[in-house]
């Protein structure tokens, strides 16, 4: 009897057929191995890559390098040993593509170093599988029940507008089958009425002007904390007989009184008034006192917002510049746009620095984070890069001294930002950016250009991630020309494509009338018309005046 053969399987081989690319990563040194399947996920040719892992940020979008940042810092500080992430890559014609990365610590027996071996593959098609599949059952859930609906639209809410604006639409009688909404908040001892819909709610409407603890629907359900059904008109004027009057010519059959209770305390009261209705089930009840918990949880919300937004705003003002420079040769202006309404307060900043000589420094940035945090940490930034301007630093060099000192502060944040030295006589821009948008130009003539402006990586990550510092790209101001800088705030949409809304950007600038504070008003307004004002906006405007 002879010994079959043992079946022959060629790693190598596998892998390859099924695309997957094998890497090693010394993070002592930066150096990051890939084989030729991997340079193929990452649509690099071999002459393209120098084997850094800085090399590879050619491909890897911001957004994703700080992400992957975070995986690499829990391994240098032994968090991990391992780690697994979706990611996305810029493919060479600019489209974006799904990859996913697997990685394994080996660490030296002798304590001495690590490196990482693992490898990366195209995840596109299992992604938008998935993405196909959740999107399905997103549907089937909108379907199964309106109230759901309305209370996704409560939790977009950021104000107590909104609110009233979800529950007073005529959306939320259609799915909630009442002919009238009533929806008041107690304020100073009373039930203050801010919204109110239907036919049927003119009689609801004079329920509620008494103080709390008068007799009234609303306010016997926010001092008891339990809801109020009524499906017989009579019971209801049994128990409010000076209302009686008012029901004589009202078609109502049945009403459902609410109230609406955030953390243990009433903040307010819905009535849902109906026309044919005749009875509540215990399904209609639960339903019901889930969506008043919903409407509970938004207006609390809404309130906090609404109290916070000042000292929010003032924090914000506070920390960036109060008064612009005059300049010789030149006018600027500024705007900022500060998030829909809500406790939000971003990190987008502006400054403008005199230098001397007829040079001035301006600089736009966006530190990452929308909370009181993100704002200090603005402040600190912009006023070190304003002493590094100072000091005489070249862009390039303000742009280093600044990543470092964002590091050192060990925040977990970084920040994005264009620095430009211009001379106003001359009109020569020296311009460094770290991750930011780059800048227009509205010519004389009346045509807009993008500046393309050499892009290094944003300020606070390690100096070994950009060994090279950061590079800077000069270019030519002429006279009569306006430049813009600007934050993401102005131009991008949730699930849209970065070049419409720079496209947009450039058309309204283009559009524009030529005084330049008008200008602006008309590129802010114009586009926030388009926009849903989920995060802050800033722009300046530096025109440089003719001979």
């Amino acid at each position: 009897m002879t010994d079959r053969p043992q079946p022959h399987v060629d790693p190598v081989e596998a892998m390859t057929a099924t695309g997957l690319g094998c890497f090693e990563w010394d993070p002592a040194t930066g150096r990051f191995t890939l084989d030729e399947c991997g340079l193929t996920v990452f649509d690099l040719r071999p002459d393209e890559y120098d084997g850094m892992a800085a090399g590879l940020s050619q491909r890897i979008p911001v957004e994703e390098v700080i992400r992957l940042f975070k995986l690499v810092e829990d391994i240098r500080a032994g968090r991990s040993d391992s780690y697994s992430s979706y990611f996305r890559i810029r493919r060479r014609d600019g489209s974006m593509r799904w990859t996913h990365t697997q990685g394994q610590v080996i660490r030296d027996p002798r304590g001495e170093g690590l490196r990482v071996v693992g490898v990366v593959r195209d995840a596109t098609q299992e992604l938008s599988h998935s993405a196909l599949r959740l999107m399905a059952e997103d549907d089937r859930q909108r379907q199964e029940t309106a109230l759901g609906e309305v209370a996704r639209a409560l939790g977009e809410a950021l104000s107590v507008e909104d609110v009233v604006a979800v529950l007073t639409g005529d959306q939320s009688m259609r799915r909630l089958g009442a002919q009238g909404i009533t929806l008041g908040v107690v304020d100073q001892g009373r039930v203050k009425l801010v919204g109110a819909v239907g036919r049927v709610n003119v009689r609801v409407r004079a329920m509620h002007q008494a103080r709390l603890t008068e007799p009234r629907p609303l306010n016997d359900v926010v001092r008891s904390g339990e809801p109020a059904f009524f499906t017989s008109r009579e019971v209801f004027a049994s128990r409010y007989p000076d209302l009686a009057d008012q029901l004589t010519d009202s078609l109502a059959t049945a009403a459902a009184f609410l109230p609406l209770t955030a953390q243990g305390r009433p903040i307010g009261a819905l009535a849902l008034v109906y026309e044919g209705k005749r009875g509540f089930s215990s399904e209609d009840r639960t339903l019901l006192t889930t969506l008043a918990s919903a409407i509970a949880q938004s207006l609390q919300r809404a309130m906090l917002v609404d109290q916070s937004r000042e000292i929010a705003a003032g924090l914000q003002n506070a920390m960036l510049p109060r008064h612009l420079p005059p300049l010789p040769g030149a006018e600027l202006t500024v705007r900022y746009r500060t998030a829909r309404e809500g406790v939000w307060i971003g990190g987008d900043w502006y400054d403008v620095v005199p230098l001397g000589g007829g040079t001035v420094g301006v600089a736009i940035g966006d530190v990452q984070g929308h909370d009181t945090e993100a704002a200090a940490i603005m402040g600190q930034l912009r006023i070190a890069m304003n002493a590094y301007a100072a000091e005489g630093h070249n862009s390039a060099e303000v742009l280093g001294r600044a990543s470092t000192f964002l590091a050192e502060l060990h925040a977990d944040r970084f920040a994005t930002c264009l620095y430009l030295q211009v001379s106003l006589a001359t009109g020569q821009v020296r311009a460094a950016n770290a991750g930011h948008l780059p800048p227009l130009v509205r010519h004389a003539d009346g045509t807009v250009g993008r500046i393309e402006v050499a892009t290094g990586l944003p300020l606070g990550l390690p100096a070994g991630w950009l060994p090279a510092g950061y590079p800077h790209t000069d270019f030519h101001l002429a006279p009569g020309d306006t430049l813009l800088l600007y934050t993401d705030g102005l131009v991008e949409r949730p699930g849209e494509d970065l070049e419409l809304g720079l496209a947009r950007l450039a058309t309204a600038l283009a559009d524009g009338p030529g005084r330049l504070s008008a200008l602006a008003d008309h590129v802010r307004d114009t586009l926030a018309v388009r926009l849903e004002a989920e995060d802050d906006a800033a722009l300046l405007l530096l025109h440089r005046e003719g001979p």
